[in-house]
């Protein structure tokens, strides 16, 4: 996989509201809620990186780039099918149902 491919495919991460896997290039896999990425490094790793909320870690698991073979969405997006404009929909019905009772 090319950087940019990468960098697509942790974005496409990042987004995702459900629990992803990400395959190192060891041969292990990460399971978690990605929750932050910085492509360009930063002060406390100076090479870009992945960070997971990992079921049974308290602290977050940070992942360098180098290492990642694949990530893949694997969990249940619990947001998925719902959308803003329906629950405003479902908001008006019921504001209109309370002001006529």
């Amino acid at each position: 996989m090319t950087e940019t491919e990468l960098a697509a495919v942790i974005e496409k991460a990042f987004d995702y509201r459900g629990d992803v896997t990400v395959d190192l290039k060891d041969g292990r896999q990460v399971v978690g809620y990605l929750s932050n990425r910085n492509l360009q490094g930063a002060e406390h790793c100076r090479e870009p990186f992945i960070e997971m909320m990992v079921a049974g870690q308290p602290e977050l698991t940070c992942i360098a780039c180098r290492d990642i073979a694949n990530i893949r969405l694997t969990g249940e997006d619990p947001a998925a099918g719902k959308s803003w404009e329906e629950w405003v929909a479902k908001e008006a019905a019921k504001k209109k149902a309370q002001a006529k009772a």
